[in-house]
């Protein structure tokens, strides 16, 4: 089990950090809670491209493929958004454009096509032959995983035009898992491998054979894939507990 020395991903790390460091740069409102999350983000990004397990993904295992897509699609990006403060957020919503695509309907609608897209057998194959698109395939996966996250996430949701309540973020969290959901059960359900690639790998697990391992990639898309809506939608739950029984409580010491 070798592990991996992408330069290119550690440049990307090192432009991740200084412009995290640079936006953040005289914040009062940034506490080290959101730091942390956002060190939890790059440290998430350097597990999925730069240990063994981006060595199996990428010569030996579909389901540890899939994985990493997880990782990098659907947990970095959340995480990465925690790390911002208010104030960032205002400072990044001034970029040109930004807005629009993070409302609601265009950011599920950018990660649904980029979701659906990049599994496709031909292009699916094609980031396995070529480094140049395997990046791009990761760099879409956190960009419109990061779109996603934006209406739901406190600080950056804030700032949207369209501001999703508590039950309208649940909402948008079940329906965003359609995408992942479909390409999952297709995965699930398939009778005969889809990808080339994965048919000719050397078997890295006696008796894991192709189909096996696409139904097992099928299974971490939609298990693991939801474990971060899972825990945001706890989250908006105990808040939503949190405020009744505050209301609750004012309303008692009212009547007492």
């Amino acid at each position: 089990m070798s592990w991996p020395l992408d330069p290119t991903v550690y440049l990307g790390l090192g432009l991740l950090f200084f412009a995290y460091a640079a936006l953040a740069r005289g914040r009062k409102d940034l506490g080290r809670r959101q730091t942390l999350y956002f060190v939890l983000g790059v440290l998430t990004i350097w597990l999925a491209l730069e240990t063994p397990l981006d060595i199996v993904a990428d010569h030996y295992l579909q389901s540890v493929h899939m994985l990493q897509h997880v990782l990098i699609g659907l947990v970095v990006p959340p995480l990465l958004l925690l790390g911002l403060s208010p104030s960032m957020v205002a400072a990044l919503v001034r970029i040109p454009g930004l807005r629009p695509l993070t409302e609601p309907v265009p950011a599920q609608v950018a990660f649904g096509i980029v979701m659906g897209a990049w599994h496709l057998p031909a292009l699916y194959d094609l980031t396995l032959h070529s480094e140049a698109v395997h990046v791009v395939e990761h760099l879409t996966f956190m960009a419109t995983g990061t779109l996603y996250w934006w209406p739901v996430v406190g600080a950056t949701s804030a700032r949207a035009a369209w501001r999703l309540g508590d039950a309208g973020k649940v909402l948008y969290l079940l329906f965003g898992t359609v995408p992942a959901d479909t390409v999952s059960v297709i995965l699930m359900f398939s009778r005969a491998p889809f990808y080339p690639f994965y048919v000719g790998a050397p078997r890295l697990l006696v008796g894991l054979d192709p189909l096996t391992d696409q139904v097992l990639a099928g299974v971490v898309l939609m298990a693991v894939g939801k474990l971060s809506s899972l825990v945001a939608v706890l989250e908006i739950a105990f808040r939503w507990l949190a405020r009744v029984r505050a209301e609750d409580g004012l309303v008692v010491r009212g009547g007492g």
